[in-house]
């Protein structure tokens, strides 16, 4: 009998400290991340932007309850950085501090570039996402749970859609583009696979932040660089429904000789874009332009032909012909342009 009470009594105060490895392994340690980017570059031809941010993290860790220490919680990685160095994250870290027991608080500053997938779409009126995603390298998301540091953002006063701007970005004087939104949201990185070793997981989840930036193409630049050159080579074009119709040998000379132009400045407008494998808008227009000039190039020899037939009320028909196309050469022109942009 004293011998079961001897084993009960051991079972008891032995219990408390199985429960506690047992449940210590599955706490899961939960980050706050907060980014303040100072400068941003994109690189369109690489599908790069080259940026400069201050990013700072806010944790609880009791490395004896969690069994994490805060050099692991710190390995962190850009996801989509390029040519980042293995650890990189850990020499950017500029200050670390205590807050009060068991919080810590880390900040640094990071310089590089980042991928991004360019969307040429609707070139000149495309809108690019940018992200920075960061994760975790070391800890999957049963561990680590990372979150958006909101208190602070909303300690500085900044619109929501602002959030992690610096003024410099608010406030871009380039003619170029411009930054209209930010959105930090929390997301998973999935890996299907176990990278070749046999005690990881085939599937491994990892918790993920986003900072989404939103980039503006400023279109005003682009009216006397794209809309006023191609205008002037319609407007050639457009004259010819003011020309004689017997006068077809000018007519023909100048819808060729426009033809050429807008080909010419197509390319040179592709030029400045890398190589893509879809439509984008300004190509639509070019092409409405192309449409627009062989049907003005097939108006003159209709009108030729009305008018050479020396019958008047053919003749009468070849000036209705004309004025009729010039209204509708560019209410096709217009039309295409709007219709093209939704």
């Amino acid at each position: 009998m004293l011998k079961k009470i001897t084993l009960t009594l051991s079972c008891l105060l032995i219990l408390p400290f199985f429960t506690h490895t047992i449940f210590a392994k599955e706490e899961k340690v939960k980050v706050r991340f907060g980014i303040y980017i100072k400068k941003l570059v994109p690189d369109y031809k690489e599908g790069k932007f080259n940026t400069e941010f201050y990013w700072w993290m806010i944790f609880d860790n009791d490395s004896t309850k969690t069994g994490i220490s805060n050099d692991v919680i710190t390995n962190m990685e850009y996801v989509n950085a390029v040519d980042f160095p293995i650890e990189g994250f850990k020499q950017e870290i500029q200050e670390t501090r205590e807050i009060e027991k068991n919080k810590f608080y880390y900040t640094g500053f990071h310089q590089g570039a980042f991928y991004f997938n360019p969307d040429f779409r609707m070139y000149p009126l495309d809108v690019q996402t940018l992200k920075i995603s960061i994760e975790n390298s070391l800890l999957p998301g049963n561990q680590f749970e990372i979150s958006a540091d909101t208190s602070s953002y909303i300690n500085s006063k900044q619109s929501r859609h602002l959030w992690g701007f610096s003024n410099d970005l608010i406030t871009n004087k380039n003619e170029s583009y411009f930054f209209s939104k930010s959105d930090i949201e929390i997301g998973k990185g999935v890996y299907n696979s176990n990278f070749g070793d046999p005690e990881f997981d085939p599937i491994s989840v990892y918790s993920r932040i986003d900072t989404t930036i939103k980039l503006n193409r400023s279109f005003v630049p682009y009216i006397s660089k794209l809309l006023i050159p191609l205008m002037i080579i319609l407007l050639l074009v457009y004259f010819v429904f003011y020309l004689p119709a017997e006068k077809i040998d000018i007519a023909a000379g100048l819808t060729v000789t426009s033809l050429l132009s807008a080909i010419a400045f197509q390319l040179a407008v592709s030029g400045e874009l890398p190589e893509i494998g879809y439509i984008i808008y300004i190509d639509k227009i070019f092409y409405t332009c192309y449409f627009l000039i062989a049907l003005t190039m097939a108006q003159s020899l209709v009108t030729f032909y009305l008018d050479d037939s020396g019958i008047e009320s053919q003749k009468l028909k070849a000036k209705k012909i004309d004025l009729v196309f010039r209204f509708l050469f560019p209410l096709l022109f217009f039309t295409a342009t709007i219709l093209f942009a939704i």
